[in-house]
């Protein structure tokens, strides 16, 4: 009243402002449940969190938008987000909000298809879905023999190898001419060839130089190639457990010696068929699900736990799966763990009916509610992030058989090698 008058708010007034008690209207939330149905039990407490962490994370904002409403919540359950049919009916949570059976939903990605029959009313919360694995040894992907010295090295010690063979050549060659011993290098070139041989191996040979300037040249050549030595043998050591940081790209993980696998949930399945890209078919049609093999969808546990053991991608929500992560795995264990975008989908936001009458007074107070903090603090109470490496934690590991592969390799040549030098040698003294 001012003035002995009384004012009319509904025309100074919006009437979402003036509309801020539903006198206990019924207002309904469908949520989705795929991993227990405790969960309808554990909606909002902290009890058993490594289950349905999104569905929660939206129902704890919605019931404080309803609070802040006075509406009676009632809530609806179902299993998927809500996908087409072949026959073209939706399913799940866009089935619910359709049919008016529903006023909002649990937060669910974009698509072109849903933004078609419902609205999308707020973020309360995020998720993301990616590839999670930890980075392969570097000798999966590398010859880590090659690796120690750089290409400049590698070319000063072939040319200290190559003048040092020159030298012992023209040494060898001038004892010869001064007399003769059985322990003499005879002036060729392979004699020489065997002690170089003898020497970048860390072996001794039985024909040695014997003056002084050819024992200058030997003794030389060993103290450069043991210090070359000492160098390369630490270098491998450290890179026989080095991880690779090779693979950071879809492009690179298909390309990448990794076995693959997903969450055994609809929404998986769903985005490995929809998306047509090139990489991201190949990586579905070739590593997911290769024709005329059973598809490899796991459950989370046992997804996870082929990430532990490593050489495995696994596509998981983030939030449940680094939750199991931090529970099982050593803390070495977490230091290598690396995450690939395949979907590069937004942050999901929470559905709702098709202009509903509640929507603008659904986004005024999801807003309140984000501005006040409650969203954070629900937000930091669920969400799990990217668990950190200590960095203090060292652990023993062996050597497998692929970390020696191109030692091995080696050895397989030499011995093929050396039946074939025998029967030139064996053709070479009859003829």
């Amino acid at each position: 009243m001012k003035y002995g008058i009384i004012e009319d708010y509904t025309e100074t007034k919006p009437l979402l402002v003036r509309r801020k008690d539903l006198k206990g209207h019924t207002l309904t939330m469908v949520n989705v449940i795929v991993d227990s149905n405790d969960t309808r039990q554990h909606l909002d407490d902290r009890l058993q969190l490594h289950q349905d962490s999104i569905t929660k994370m939206s129902y704890m904002a919605v019931k404080i938008c309803f609070e802040m409403l006075n509406a009676t919540e009632r809530l609806v359950f179902t299993h998927t987000w809500g996908y087409r049919d072949k026959q073209g009916n939706w399913q799940g949570i866009i089935d619910h909000l359709i049919k008016n059976e529903a006023d909002l939903g649990t937060l669910t990605i974009f698509t072109q298809e849903r933004m078609e029959v419902i609205d999308y009313i707020a973020m309360v919360g995020s998720t993301s879905v990616r590839f999670v694995f930890r980075e392969p040894p570097l000798s999966y992907v590398s010859n880590i023999f090659a690796l120690p010295f750089s290409s400049s090295v590698w070319l000063a010690c072939f040319v200290c190898v190559l003048g040092c063979a020159v030298f012992l050549y023209i040494t060898s060659k001038w004892e010869a001419s001064l007399g003769s011993h059985p322990l003499q290098l005879d002036g060729s070139w392979a004699d020489v060839l065997i002690l170089i041989i003898g020497a970048v191996l860390q072996q001794g040979c039985t024909l040695e130089p014997r003056r002084a300037a050819g024992r200058c040249v030997t003794l030389l050549l060993f103290v450069a190639l043991t210090i070359l030595y000492a160098a390369y043998s630490a270098n491998i050591v450290v890179l026989l457990r080095a991880p690779s940081s090779s693979v950071r790209s879809l492009t690179d993980l298909l390309n990448s010696p990794l076995k693959f696998g997903a969450s055994d949930f609809e929404y998986n399945r769903y985005f490995f068929k929809k998306l047509n890209e090139p990489i991201r078919k190949a990586i579905y049609d070739k590593k997911i699900a290769p024709k005329g093999q059973k598809p490899n969808f796991y459950s989370m546990n046992e997804g996870i736990e082929k990430v532990r053991k490593g050489l495995f991608a696994f596509h998981m929500e983030l939030n449940p799966g680094y939750r199991l992560i931090q529970e099982t795995y050593q803390e070495d264990e977490k230091c290598d763990l690396v995450e690939i975008d395949y979907i590069n989908e937004m942050d999901p936001w929470l559905p709702g009916q098709k202009n509903s009458p509640f929507k603008d007074l659904f986004k005024i107070n999801f807003i309140k509610i984000r501005e006040s903090g409650l969203q954070a603090c629900i937000h930091h109470r669920l969400h799990v992030p990217k668990p950190k490496c200590s960095g203090t934690v060292s652990t023993f590991s062996s050597v497998g058989i692929t970390d020696m592969y191109p030692g091995m390799l080696a050895t397989l040549y030499g011995m093929l090698l050396a039946p074939a030098v025998l029967l030139l040698e064996i053709a070479y003294k009859r003829l």
